[in-house]
């Protein structure tokens, strides 16, 4: 007869402490303190907030709709009408100088015409230095005028500065390619056939950012805009902090974070010291905020202190929207309630003290257990099944817990006798895991196999063999998991791998290409090693080919094996084996350069037909990623030159351009193989029906 064992659920001993001792001294005071701060803080808040946005509003909207109204002014005057031409333009600059000094906000305002011809003045006080010193300008009120006219290699920029007392300086004139009918603020007012807005950017020749405008001109022919500064937004923003320490922020509808409030001074005592890390957390939720289009209201935890995020968006202007947001300690926010939790403090602290004794108690009940149900889970998900012993206790959620884990241990091994632990691994988290049976879908297959094998097998000890073949398949077994394959199987010195299986794989052609080229670099470096140790180095040929195929679960009732079954494996071992004929390294069906086309370098080797079949196959060869594409441009187009004549039955010229790629690639299995073949084909004449298939006779 079994001992009878008392236990108890852990839940019930906690709540019964918690309830017995802190419960009656300190829910009410802490709940009232709680409640009262944070009603005060959402108030508090909220209201600053509202004045912050409105605002913001506007600022962004009455005071960007005033430089609207002035441009449009100027789009119906006739100063600015595109028949007047190149004779107008001093009433232009005129203008535009006087909307500058009426509008601060306004960095720079011009024109454009449909014929080219640009008119420009701005001011320098938002350019670099050294455009400053370029256009010689010399006091605060300088406008800088800029005359693009011309067309082709004769366009020019004129440009000089100007004085508040219309004085002009020196004149500068300079070829240039730029054209106001390409610019956003042009495109986009004349796709409007209103007044449009470009996206907040960083000015060219200013540290600020802004928005450009532009309006069509009334009769067409041009248009008509100015750079909006967002510099002023800034001070605004800094004068409206909630408290000391809140960061407030502009962004764009994108996203993207334009303005920011001024941080407070370090030297004063109530600055925090974490101002970078919030402006980093605070960009990162306006981002989420513009994402999803939604206004947000939380608390995060930035280093040590709760912050208060709130992030609103603004109505649409001129195809436009920005976004408020700001981040408030809560610890200021909360300034009002602190004195009444203070006051509750001390009663807390006795029933905290109390509860944490409680708790001490509880733990010291359940700790050991807990700890060997940690560890025991631990190996389990190493897939170690040695520990049998189930973990006791007097808690029943422990008892439970242990039994629970004791039938996932059992289950797991019974399973591990089925398959490898990293395919268990992988199938543990695939839907379609258990179970005889396969299903259907495309995958891609990849064989390897060493040069020469059998010769190296007979001159090495099977110990030393064995040895040497795990570190080998370590290094391209690395590869072929770091970019999700799947090894099926070692085959003597052969591995036979594939994607998209158990687990989906969109990019599975890719991930299998970018394998291949990874591995066969890590066997290259391995034999290389090995060689300068004086040691038989292993040389690797890959067939790669994808196709559809049944994936799934095959086998006897005691065993079974997770494999593929379909002609695809078959082709792609065909692949391997044309290694030999070509003398190339890795080989791709047409099937798996295509899809990938635009993220490799690939080579044409040839149109064959396997042994045994009549069904003519593209043969590609990999020779890197695109971005190594400017490394082959050479030998593929002499190449690909080659193969056209070779095609047409022009052995000769073939030959001339395969001889070609010998000297730029030397040793180039491939061109040694072409050019043997136009050699003969020189001397027995072109096979009758040639149409550049090639009719393999051996695997």
């Amino acid at each position: 007869m079994k001992p009878f064992r008392l236990s108890l659920p852990f839940s019930a001993t906690i709540l019964l402490l918690m309830a017995l001792v802190l419960t009656p001294l300190s829910s009410a005071l802490l709940w009232l303190g709680w409640r009262s701060g944070d009603t005060l803080e959402q108030r508090s808040a909220d209201t600053r907030v509202a004045v912050l946005e409105k605002a913001v509003e506007q600022f962004l909207t009455d005071g960007l709709r005033v430089v609207i109204y002035v441009g449009l002014t100027l789009a119906d005057s006739p100063s600015f009408a595109a028949k007047e031409g190149p004779a107008g333009d001093d009433e232009r600059r005129h203008q535009l100088v006087a909307l500058l000094s009426r509008h601060t906000s306004v960095a720079a305002a011009f024109v454009g015409y449909a014929d080219g011809h640009f008119v420009y003045a701005g001011r320098p006080d938002s350019f670099s230095p050294t455009d400053r010193t370029d256009f010689d300008v010399k006091g605060r009120n300088t406008i800088v005028m800029r005359v693009v006219d011309g067309e082709g290699q004769a366009r020019r920029e004129v440009s000089w500065s100007q004085g508040p007392d219309g004085t002009r300086g020196r004149e500068r004139v300079r070829p240039t390619d730029y054209d106001p009918r390409t610019r956003p603020w042009y495109v986009a007012a004349e796709k409007a056939g209103g007044a449009a807005l470009t996206t907040p950017y960083r000015f060219a020749w200013s540290k600020h950012a802004g928005v450009s405008a532009g309006l069509p001109l009334i009769g067409g022919g041009g248009v008509i805009g100015f750079d909006y500064t967002l510099e002023t937004l800034s001070q605004l923003l800094t004068a409206y902090k909630i408290t000391p320490n809140a960061i407030i922020m502009v962004g764009h509808g994108a996203g993207e974070v334009e303005v920011e409030s001024e941080g407070c001074i370090r030297t004063t005592p109530d600055c925090l010291a974490d101002d970078a890390e919030v402006r980093v957390a605070l960009k990162g939720v306006v981002r989420e905020a513009a994402r999803e289009d939604r206004r947000i209201d939380r608390r995060i935890l930035i280093g040590e202190r709760f912050y208060r995020v709130i992030v609103r968006r603004l109505p649409q202007e001129l195809g436009q929207r920005f976004i408020v947001a700001s981040a408030v300690p809560v610890s200021e926010l909360a300034a009002n309630s602190r004195a009444l939790l203070e006051r509750a403090a001390a009663a807390a602290a006795i029933a905290v003290g109390f509860a944490i004794l409680g708790a001490l108690l509880a733990s010291l009940l359940v700790s050991r257990s807990i700890g060997r149900i940690a560890a025991k889970t631990e190996r389990i998900r190493n897939l170690d099944f040695a520990d049998r012993v189930p973990v006791r206790s007097r808690i029943s959620e422990i008892v439970r817990l242990s039994a629970a884990v004791e039938r996932m241990r059992e289950g797991l091994e019974v399973f591990g006798r089925y398959v490898s632990k990293d395919l268990v691994h992988q199938i543990m988290r695939s839907p379609e895991s258990t179970g005889v049976g396969g299903t259907r879908r495309d995958v891609t297959v990849m064989f390897t196999d060493i040069v020469g094998f059998s010769l190296l097998s007979e001159t090495m000890e099977p110990e030393l063999l064995t040895s040497r073949l795990s570190r080998y398949f370590d290094v391209l077994g690395t590869a072929i998991s770091a970019n999700r394959g799947m090894i099926d199987k070692y085959i003597g010195d052969s591995i036979m791998a594939f994607w998209n299986a158990p687990e989906p794989d969109e990019d599975h052609i890719a991930n299998a290409c970018r394998a291949a080229l990874q591995a066969a670099a890590a066997g290259r470096h391995l034999a290389e090693k090995w060689h300068r140790l004086g040691r038989p180095a292993f040389r690797t040929r890959f067939g790669v080919h994808t196709g559809t195929a049944v994936v799934g679960n095959v086998g006897a009732r005691e065993r079974i094996n997770y494999t593929l079954v379909g002609a695809v494996a078959n082709q792609a071992s065909r692949l391997e084996g044309m290694n030999k004929v070509y003398g190339t390294e890795v080989l791709a069906s047409g099937e798996v350069a295509s899809p990938p086309a635009d993220r490799f370098v690939w080579r044409h080797i040839d149109r064959t037909v396997a042994v045994g079949t009549t069904e003519i196959h593209d043969i590609y060869e990999p020779l890197g990623e695109i971005d190594s594409a400017p490394d082959h441009v050479a030998l593929l187009a002499h190449w690909a030159a080659g193969r056209i004549a070779y095609g047409e039955g022009r052995f000769e010229a073939a030959i001339a351009s395969f001889n070609t790629v010998a000297e730029i690639r030397p040793g180039d299995g491939p061109s040694r193989v072409f050019i043997e073949r136009c050699t003969r084909f020189l001397k027995s004449g072109t096979p009758e029906g040639w149409d550049g298939t090639w009719r393999l006779d051996s695997k």
